[in-house]
């Protein structure tokens, strides 16, 4: 089970965070980063390389009514997407984010970052925390609290855009598109989820990982 097929979070965005394989990060790495960064986050599932290089990671803040899974995905068509990007926005980006897709060109290896608003409160399906993802066969692992973290400026959106069904984490029939209100401008919950759990985990991300962030939907590199 995925936060694709809980029926209390919708997929808003996906974020990828690009990195040489020999800078992939250890779950552990991970962890104590958030311990010092990030107080409000809570892991509710993770899977590991048999070296502790981290594979798939669930965390979530309640007060934000957000959630995030971590994807590690590498292989040839991780490198061909990686170039496909770069071509395209190398156009009209800035000298300093040519470096980096330039940077983003060489790599095959990536975490994919699925950012989820909670659109349903816990105590609606009389339970008191998200359960357990089962990424592996393994027993229920701890709760983690953390502490805050930085914040990093996002650029006004460009003219490059993604579409969302070509990307094969989002093709169940419930989330193949992006929703209509993205900002949730009519369904009431503009105040609701608070972007700072995403800006704060792709921060610590791109630091372990010496990588770089690029938001394939405005075509935006941080």
């Amino acid at each position: 089970m995925t936060l694709f097929d809980d029926d209390r979070y919708d997929w808003r965005e996906t974020y990828f965070v690009y990195f040489e394989p020999s800078h992939r990060p250890k779950l552990t790495e991970i962890r104590r980063a958030l311990r010092i960064s990030a107080p409000f986050l809570s892991t509710l599932d993770y899977k590991t390389e048999p070296d502790g290089s981290l594979v798939a990671m669930t965390i979530a803040s309640y007060e934000d009514h957000a959630a995030l899974e971590i994807v590690h995905r590498d292989g040839n068509d991780v490198r061909a997407e990686a170039r496909y990007f770069s071509h395209s926005l190398k156009e009209e980006a800035s000298e300093e984010e040519y470096v980096k897709l330039q940077k983003i060109a060489q790599c095959k290896t990536r975490f994919d970052v699925h950012h989820f608003e909670q659109t349903a409160d816990t105590h609606i399906f009389n339970i008191t925390k998200v359960p357990e993802l089962n990424f592996s066969k393994k027993t229920t692992p701890p709760t983690d609290v953390f502490s805050k973290a930085l914040k990093m400026d996002a650029a006004d959106k460009g003219k490059f855009h993604f579409d969302p069904n070509s990307y094969d984490q989002c093709r169940n029939d419930n989330v193949g598109e992006e929703p209509e209100d993205t900002f949730g401008m009519d369904s009431g919950t503009t105040e609701r989820i608070n972007p700072e759990m995403l800006i704060t985990v792709l921060e610590i991300l791109c630091r372990i990982s010496r990588g770089v962030v690029l938001d394939p939907a405005s075509g935006i590199v941080l």
